[in-house]
């Protein structure tokens, strides 16, 4: 009896044991945040400001954060330029203001940058900047229809294409490749940093990192590829938009990024490239490493422009 006893105890155990590893969060399992089109945290770092806009798109409020360079409030007939930084993957509105902006403003005051405002949209955690299938979350369609016509009627930009950059990191950079490369009218530069340029044929179905974004449509999956993007639009692109491509040498994605850099140079499609040393795949080291020559491509292009 006392055997007996002691084995279904032993299951009994072993039994709990399974319900609570089953129970539990799996390690290999990245916890993202809930998307929200309101971020319920105001919170505003580097004297960014937080602001909402109405979408016509979704037909609610959507949230953003702005930052206004040094004497914007003084000149009141200044137009600036306009740099739209998307967030990566699980990231948020903040990551712009902790990363790029303290730099910027820091190169504006010391004459070294010309001002532009920055604009940090909301990603939706893992949109990839596309109009996803799940959810839905049509993030493409609110900035492009929604966002740049609300920031262009609010405040004192330059509205037109040569004066918008578009920038970003790892999934905000295939963000800014394929709002950049699809939209050619409406940005002038495109800035990739370590871009999450996800293979298409890697990620069917309903494996990889982004499922959700276009579900089992694997045809639009290609199509909406910045390198597909690069293909179609070629000759609006070739001559017409300044294109910076950027990755870390022990980047995980370094290959992806290499590959759109020798689909440009074949489509004979201008744009600047380089391998950051000894850089993994961490945002704060690469502008780090980077330093004062991240804004090299932002001073070419905004040097030129006029009012």
């Amino acid at each position: 009896m006392r055997t007996h006893s002691l084995a279904v105890t032993c299951l009994l155990f072993l039994a709990a044991q399974l319900l609570a590893q089953n129970a539990a969060p799996q390690p290999n399992r990245r916890q993202m945040p809930k998307p929200e089109w309101v971020d319920p945290n105001q919170e505003a770092p580097n004297g960014t400001l937080y602001k909402t806009f109405a979408s016509k798109v979704i037909s609610r409020d959507v949230n953003y954060l702005i930052y206004l360079p040094p004497g914007y409030d003084k000149d009141t007939q200044q137009r600036y330029p306009v740099i739209y930084w998307l967030h990566g993957m699980g990231g948020n509105i903040r990551a712009g203001a902790m990363m790029f902006v303290p730099a910027l403003d820091a190169a504006i005051k010391d004459g070294s940058m010309p001002p532009a405002i920055v604009v940090m949209p909301n990603g939706m955690v893992n949109s990839f900047y596309c109009d996803t299938v799940e959810g839905p979350h049509p993030v493409e369609s609110v900035i492009i229809k929604d966002l740049i016509p609300h920031i262009d009627q609010t405040y004192r930009t330059l509205p037109k294409r040569e004066a918008r950059i578009i920038q970003g990191f790892s999934m905000g950079g295939y963000g800014a490749a394929h709002l950049g490369f699809k939209y050619p009218e409406l940005f002038g530069t495109v800035i990739v940093n370590s871009g999450a340029l996800l293979d298409p044929e890697a990620a069917m179905g309903a494996t990889g990192p982004m499922p959700h974004v276009f579900g089992n449509d694997n045809a639009r999956r290609k199509t909406e590829h910045p390198r597909e993007l690069a293909k179609q639009n070629a000759d609006k692109l070739r001559g017409h938009t300044r294109i910076s491509i950027g990755c870390g040498s022990i980047d995980s994605l370094l290959a992806v990024n290499q590959d759109l850099y020798k689909v440009l140079t074949g489509l004979n499609i201008e744009h600047q490239y380089e391998t950051v040393p000894d850089v993994p795949h961490n945002a704060a080291l690469y502008y780090k490493k980077l330093g004062p020559r991240m804004f090299e491509i932002h001073k070419q292009v905004l040097a030129g422009l006029k009012p």
